[in-house]
């Protein structure tokens, strides 16, 4: 049997080859937010302590997950709002820079210019063919550069980025480096350790197989003081349940970008995500997850198509984008009409589908394509 497909209802209804977009929710999620409800209905704030002390056992599962401390992880809404958290925390002074790549998606390069009213600047890294070097970044970098923030897989081509050698790079030249995780958690292993990684922001609703809505922000216990919180609210002090005498000593660690009442309802749901992925193992979940890979790639090949993406072991991600003779947004529509769900990036057809997709999914879905795209 394909690795836990039982977790998804959604096998009966879709091939859902769309995990890069917005994914279906799993049964362990689902689950976890109708307990969560239901307590709620029922009990009330008589739960709350419950739900206090499963935020804790979520951090702690989410910091596994990335080989971080617990305290070095805060629960956010969304990957633009943990980059945002990182962008507006520095003390930039004006004549700064930061580095990202080109082709970028949005949420890794709206906070970086924000910053330009206070007189800093961003740099896009060409990336020909949605492939990023080490050398193109180095070429960039400069004696005013603060930060360099970088996807750890590019949303359209697949691109998985060389993440060591780029903080290697960064830590050569005192540079902060930060990471938009949403296309690598939940798919492939991510070490912030290994990896040199000194921020990482990720949501759940893709590759984790959560609702949108809750994320995590990573931001390393070398760096965290670095980093002032724009938001603040009672949770961001120190002795947070005693509200007054009032003081103003922050939490000396993640958990002080967290201004306000949790977001239970998503720390819930996230943990349900959390708990199966650390059941199959993150490292076995990646080996599923570029087996699958691996083996539309062959069915695509076969069928005639060429394949966009990176074709390098080090590069595949869970992400394979493959021309069409069509424009790519009709073929999806048609795509979806017939049950089998893409998206249109790249420059072609983006199909992401997770480790619980089998041969007959890999079969359809190639067929299907043949057809819409007038190669039958």
């Amino acid at each position: 049997m394909t690795l836990r497909r039982k977790e998804f209802p959604s096998t009966a209804n879709t091939i859902y080859f769309d995990h890069a977009g917005v994914a279906p929710v799993s049964r362990r999620t689902a689950d976890a937010v109708t307990a969560f409800i239901a307590e709620a209905r029922d009990f009330g704030r008589l739960r709350y302590g419950a739900w206090e002390r499963r935020a804790v056992v979520v951090r702690a599962a989410a910091a596994q997950a990335i080989n971080a401390a617990a305290d070095e992880v805060a629960f956010v809404a969304s990957t633009s709002d943990g980059l945002s958290v990182i962008a507006t925390g520095l003390d930039w002074r004006r004549g700064d820079s930061v580095v990202t790549a080109a082709g970028e998606f949005p949420a890794n390069v709206y906070p970086w210019w924000g910053l330009e009213r206070l007189g800093v600047t961003t740099r896009m890294v060409p990336t020909p063919d949605g492939r990023l070097t080490v050398d193109a970044l180095a070429a960039a970098i400069d004696a005013t550069t603060r930060v360099v923030s970088i996807s750890a897989v590019d949303f359209a081509s697949g691109q998985r980025r060389p993440l060591a050698a780029i903080a290697e790079l960064c830590r050569a030249r005192g540079v902060l480096f930060c990471v938009d995780a949403i296309q690598a958690l939940g798919a492939l292993t991510l070490d912030v350790e290994r990896d040199g990684i000194d921020c990482l922001a990720a949501d759940g609703h893709k590759w984790l197989c959560a609702p949108e809505g809750c994320g995590v922000l990573y931001v390393s216990r070398r760096c965290v003081d670095r980093i002032y919180p724009q938001r603040l609210g009672w949770k961001s002090v120190t002795d947070e349940g005693t509200f007054v005498p009032y003081h103003f000593n922050l939490k000396p660690n993640a958990l002080k970008f967290e201004p306000g009442s949790p977001n239970y309802l998503g720390i819930h749901a996230l943990g349900g995500a959390y708990d199966l992925l650390l059941e199959i193992g993150v490292r076995e979940t990646e080996a599923a997850v570029l087996a699958v890979t691996a083996r539309l790639r062959a069915a695509l090949a076969a069928a005639g198509f060429r394949v966009l993406s990176p074709d390098a072991p080090d590069e595949r991600s869970g992400i394979t984008t493959v021309a069409t003779r069509r424009p790519a947004l009709d073929v999806v529509n048609e795509l979806r009409a017939a049950g089998i769900l893409s998206g249109p990036r790249g420059g072609g057809v983006r199909f992401s589908p997770h480790f619980y997709a089998n041969d007959d999914d890999i079969e359809h879905a190639v067929a299907t394509l043949t057809e819409v795209d007038g190669r039958g």
